[in-house]
């Protein structure tokens, strides 16, 4: 099976299952997480996971929450280049 029947596969079940396409493009906006922030960032703040459209962020210190903050529209913006699947962000402190 090639790559091109794979896709095939795989947009014919996100067509299907709408629920499934929302996941797929929220594990999407995690794993880019550093590309729409930048390495300095990402070495304080980590993409958790994404729960009713809210991407979770554990923020190593205040003052990048801060930063963060600041720049939410922004980092929203390049997180949904393909859809709209991130609303929001929830800055929290890592677990310890």
């Amino acid at each position: 099976m090639g790559f091109d029947k794979l896709a095939d596969i795989l947009n014919k079940l996100r067509n299907q299952n709408p629920a499934l396409s929302k996941r797929i493009e929220e594990s999407d906006a995690v794993s880019r997480w550093e590309e729409a922030v930048g390495a300095q960032i990402a070495k304080h703040a980590r993409a958790v996971r994404v729960q009713d459209g809210i991407l979770w962020i554990e923020v190593d210190h205040p003052i990048w929450k801060t930063e963060l903050h600041y720049r939410k529209r922004q980092i929203l913006d390049r997180l949904n280049v393909k859809s709209e699947s991130v609303k929001d962000l929830l800055l929290i402190e890592p677990k310890r």
